[in-house]
Formats: structure tokens, C-alpha cells, sequence
């Protein structure tokens, strides 16, 4: 359920070696959350993530296999018990201490909530059966991305690094991976809150043709979302509440040649059957 390892990039003439401490955890065949010291945010994982599942996945019988955490405490007696706790807290002293002293003072409490729940939680068991299990996106870095290409204003091939992203959506919506319709409320959100639809609507001047394109991408993009056969009827009502919300705000750009204010309704557009066929 979670796998740990330092990976070593190579010296370069203008860089020196990197030892980066990776931190991959799974659920359900499915990679849910990455951590790397690289520091280096993107949308995608960095090269370290990739190096060490790969390296998991092509040698596995080099890689050490471990109870759960809970499992070895479990074996250990008071003295090491309190020795585990103290050494863990003194190597990561400046980033864990402020958080154990506050778990220490719960503890000691007879009447917080913590005291409450029977046992506790351990990330390296596996997740519940009822938890979601999901792909790992970074959802503040699509977020601030699509915002950096949107005030670039298609300057400096902005659009294209759009369309990358859909074509990413695209690419997940094949893979029916459920990341792609997240990722394309994200964008979404990001496109709502564009500053320009304001500008243009109090002007009463409509968008450029390249800006058009890419709504009219979006727009065909959750087209495939809601017509996906394979999503759950709950799934559709959420949409549809999402869809409905974006189409309420005053900036929310119209179609061509649809000026209502309500969505089309689908019975009205389709063509009907002879009587008494659903």
C-alpha cells in the first residue's frame, strides 16, 4: 500500500547529483497520492515517482516487504515503544514536533476525541473498502496552471498548452479513468473565473475567435462526460447540478444561436418515437 525510496538523478555538467526521498502510496491498483523532495510541482509526476513504481514494477524481489506500522508497533514493548517515538521525532524534529506535542496534549486528555475512537489510523494498511480510490491529481497545480495560460491571453502558446490539457482529459475519458471529468471541472472553474468574460460583457463586445475555440472544446469535452454510458445515474445528477450552477452565472458565455438563459432541454431535440416507445 505504500512504497518509499531515495532515487538518484546523475550529476550534469551544470547540475550537481540529486538524492530525492520518493513516497508513492496505492489503493486498489491505483497510484493515490505522491510526495518527492525534488520540490518540482506539475501537473504530472515528476521523473523520481516514475523511476521508482517502474523500478517496483521491474524488480520486484529487490525491494524489501514490511508488515503494516500498526503490526510492528504491536510487537514492540514500552521501552521501544517510547524509544520509536523519540528518535522519529528527533531526525524530523522541525517539521513533526509542533504536530506531536499537539497529539501528546490529546492524548493526555481524557475528554478529546481523540480518546474517543478506538485505535488509530495507519496509512501503510491499505484503505477502507468504502473509502474512494482514485488516481492522484494535483488539483491546485491544474488549477494554477490553467490560470497562468488563460492570463497569458494566448500569448506564448498558451493555447496550445490548453489543448494539451484537454487532449489529457480526452486521454483519460479512453482510459474511463474517473480523474477526467475532475480534471474538467477544474478547468472549468478556472475558465468561469476569467477576468475577461467580465470585461467583454460590460462592454458588449464578444471573445476572440481562438478564445471561442477553447469553450467550444470545453464545452464538447463535458458533451462526452454526460453521454459517457458507462457513469453512474448519481453521477449524472451531479454533473447536471454543476452544469446548471456554471450556467446561472451572468458571465457564463452563450452558445451560438442559443440566447435562453435555460439549458436545452434534450426531450424537445430528439426526435421522437411512435407512441408508447420509450
Amino acid at each position: 500500500f505504500h512504497l518509499s525510496g531515495t532515487v538518484r538523478e546523475p550529476a550534469t555538467s551544470s547540475e550537481p547529483e540529486l538524492l530525492c526521498n520518493v513516497s508513492v502510496s496505492f489503493d486498489r491498483c491505483k497510484i493515490t497520492s505522491v510526495t518527492c523532495s525534488c520540490g518540482n510541482k506539475d501537473i504530472f509526476y515528476c521523473a523520481h515517482v516514475v523511476a521508482l513504481s517502474l523500478y517496483r514494477v521491474r524488480k520486484p524481489e529487490q525491494v524489501k516487504l514490511r508488515l503494516p506500522i500498526s503490526e510492528t508497533l504491536f510487537q514492540m514493548n514500552r521501552d521501544q515503544l517510547q524509544k520509536f517515538v523519540q528518535y522519529l521525532i528527533t531526525v524530523h524534529h522541525t517539521d513533526v514536533l509542533p504536530t506531536a506535542q499537539k497529539l501528546a496534549d490529546e492524548i493526555l486528555s481524557q475528554n478529546s476525541e481523540i480518546n474517543q475512537v478506538h485505535g488509530a489510523p495507519d496509512p501503510t494498511a491499505g484503505a477502507s473498502v468504502d473509502d474512494e480510490n482514485c488516481w492522484h491529481l494535483d488539483e491546485e497545480q491544474v488549477q494554477e496552471q490553467v490560470k497562468l495560460f488563460l492570463s497569458q491571453g494566448g500569448y506564448h502558446g498558451s493555447g496550445k498548452q490548453l489543448n494539451l490539457l484537454f487532449s489529457k482529459v480526452r486521454e483519460m475519458l479512453r482510459m474511463r479513468d474517473s480523474n477526467g471529468a475532475r480534471m474538467l471541472t477544474l478547468i472549468t472553474e478556472q475558465f468561469m473565473g476569467d477576468p475577461r468574460l467580465a470585461l467583454w460583457r460590460q462592454q458588449g463586445t464578444t471573445m476572440t475567435d481562438k478564445y471561442r475555440q477553447l469553450w467550444d472544446e470545453l464545452g464538447a469535452l463535458w458533451m462526452c462526460i454526460v453521454l459517457n454510458p458507462h457513469c453512474k445515474p448519481e453521477q449524472k445528477a451531479a454533473w447536471l447540478r454543476q452544469l446548471r450552477r456554471w450556467n446561472g452565472v451572468d458571465v457564463c458565455p452563450l452558445e451560438d444561436g442559443n440566447h435562453g438563459s435555460e439549458l436545452i432541454n434534450l426531450t424537445n431535440v430528439l426526435p421522437q418515437g411512435p407512441p408508447g416507445n420509450p
